[in-house]
């Protein structure tokens, strides 16, 4: 797994355009909020199944507009499209959906991909998944509704041996800290990946936003700290850690590094339920 650094994050605001599209519902029943660019759409697209031999995978956005993927499952797509950050709230759709592999490429046209560039990252995040998601409609028929379910929800509280972390020192430049590869301190961040995750001045709410790709769950934070912490957390990226792991489960080091504990509760979720999808049609 590759780390990822984040300067920071924003839960998506793409939902109401998109699930229209999806269920086929009107423009009325839409989120009542502006909708920038609400032509944009991608001009080529190419969907395949991937190489059978290909190892890893990827996705992403590139600077012009183009949305690629390559050697990933499709659900995984349409929870991303729809700004779900977990597998767990796309429920429905045949097998294949997470047992096959696909590659696509996406790209706007000239003009859109110009407009796209002018708006803040802010702005940018809903119109491309709005992008994606017609794709999704396009190539793979998928049809979709939002329900809310009762499900397993992790609460983020203080452990009882008490906080084993430090709180950030105000005007931190972290000269020590994680450095960008020009040398150059990041100053404020969150990394996370190939079991390790480092924070650098940013408050729980930051970790706690990232935890479901870890957990597999939602996790609320429920420690009322209000503060920025720094620390490095160390854990076996296997779970669970193999015989001669010198390193930890995930939950054993938030609780003997951190002082952290995750507490297992239900709670209500919105899930994207998969009415129809078809494997992608010819490009």
């Amino acid at each position: 797994m590759s780390t990822a650094v984040l300067a920071g994050l924003v839960a998506s605001g793409a939902w109401g355009q998109g699930i229209v599209a999806a269920a086929g519902g009107t423009a009325a029943a839409a989120k009542t909020t502006e909708v920038l660019l609400p032509n944009a759409a991608f001009d080529v697209a190419t969907i395949k199944p991937a190489d059978p031999n290909a190892m890893g995978g990827s996705a992403g956005i590139r600077p012009n507009g183009t949305f690629f993927l390559k050697n990933q499952p499709l659900k995984q797509v349409i929870c991303n499209a729809y700004g779900l950050p977990l597998n767990v709230q796309c429920v429905g759709g045949p097998g294949w959906l997470e047992s096959e592999r696909y590659d696509i490429e996406a790209k706007p046209d000239g003009s859109t991909a110009e407009q796209l560039l002018k708006l803040g990252w802010k702005e940018r995040e809903p119109v491309q998944q709005r992008m994606q998601q017609a794709l999704l409609v396009d190539r793979l028929k998928l049809k979709a509704h939002l329900e809310t379910r009762e499900m397993t929800v992790f609460a983020l509280v203080v452990a009882k041996g008490g906080l084993k972390m430090h709180e950030a020192t105000p005007g931190d430049k972290y000269a020590n800290g994680a450095k960008r590869d020009d040398g150059k301190p990041y100053g404020k961040v969150f990394s996370i990946g190939n079991g390790t995750v480092t924070q650098q001045g940013m408050s729980l709410d930051t970790l706690v936003m990232n935890l479901p790709g870890i957990t597999g769950h939602f996790v609320e934070n429920k420690t009322g700290l209000t503060g920025v912490y720094d620390f490095t957390l160390k854990y076996s990226p296997v779970d669970p850690p193999p015989p001669d792991s010198t390193l930890p489960s995930f939950y054993t080091a938030l609780e003997e590094q951190l002082g952290l504990k995750l507490e297992p509760t239900k709670g209500p979720v919105q899930v994207l339920v998969i009415d129809h999808v078809e494997r992608p049609s010819e490009n």
